[in-house]
């Protein structure tokens, strides 16, 4: 990714072009960072669609589908189930930074390339990470602890919920952000919105409706998979962390549809 927090001048420069011209990258730079912003996005130029990265709903296994697919057929000694191929600047998809004079995402909505993304409940996706990122990784450099209101991991869950919904879309780390923010909802004219909850049938459907043929769809697979979905969520949500969630995630629960109710 050639953006980064300490800018250039040229590449300042190019930014501010873009915010003129872009109003989905204008929006979304006054709700989030722009390394979370560009870290989000990933382009194919070969099928001509873009894939919004939304953590926690399964991101990492359809991404390493999306590459295995973007290099098909090409000479490539990447392996797009590398970590690094999945998700950083080695991925196929990630080919250029969608910042002026490079097409912006407003003209790939002009150009008519087509937008998906997956979204899941919002309990289940905060449990997920905090199963994923604290529980489950006691580092002592543990980069989302740094997103956390005071620096460090939280101790128990009921302490990571209490922590980051007093936080602003802005200061949270893209894995417990604001599904709505993250997928720039209401901006974006997406033509497939998958559910976790659903994965192996949304899954498919989603390179079906990217016009992938049903016989050249990459093989699902489950990469960086959490207990989430397997334990009562009761065992961990309380009425109060329950409401505090539902509160702050509200916008998620309204515009995906999912219940107040565990």
């Amino acid at each position: 990714m050639a953006f980064n927090q300490h800018l250039t001048r040229i590449e300042r420069v190019r930014l501010a072009a873009t915010q003129i011209i872009c109003p989905i990258t204008r929006n979304a730079l006054r709700a989030i960072p722009l390394t979370d912003f560009l870290f989000g996005i990933y382009i194919s130029r070969r099928y001509r669609y873009a894939y919004i990265d939304n953590p926690k709903t399964g991101c990492t296994s359809l991404k390493s589908a999306m590459a295995e697919l973007e290099l098909r057929n090409r000479k490539s000694d990447l392996d797009p189930f590398n970590l690094e191929v999945i998700h950083y600047d080695s991925s196929p998809l990630k080919a250029f930074t969608p910042i002026f004079p490079n097409p912006t995402l407003s003209k790939l909505v002009r150009e008519k390339y087509r937008f998906v993304t997956f979204v899941r409940n919002p309990y289940q996706r905060l449990l997920s990470c905090y199963l994923n990122k604290f529980d489950n990784n006691a580092t002592a450099d543990n980069p989302q602890a740094r997103r956390m209101p005071d620096g460090t991991a939280p101790a128990n869950f009921a302490q990571f919920v209490e922590a980051v919904v007093g936080q602003t879309d802005y200061a949270m780390d893209p894995h417990w952000r604001s599904q709505t923010v993250n997928i720039h909802y209401g901006r974006i004219p997406y033509i497939h919105i998958g559910r976790f909850e659903n994965y192996a049938a949304d899954y498919a459907a989603t390179f079906q409706k990217l016009g992938i043929p049903s016989n050249d769809i990459p093989q699902l697979r489950h990469l960086n998979k959490t207990d989430a979905g397997r334990v009562n969520l009761r065992d961990f949500y309380d009425r109060k962390t329950q409401d505090l969630v539902y509160a702050r995630y509200l916008n998620d629960f309204v515009n995906f549809d999912y219940p107040y109710e565990i």
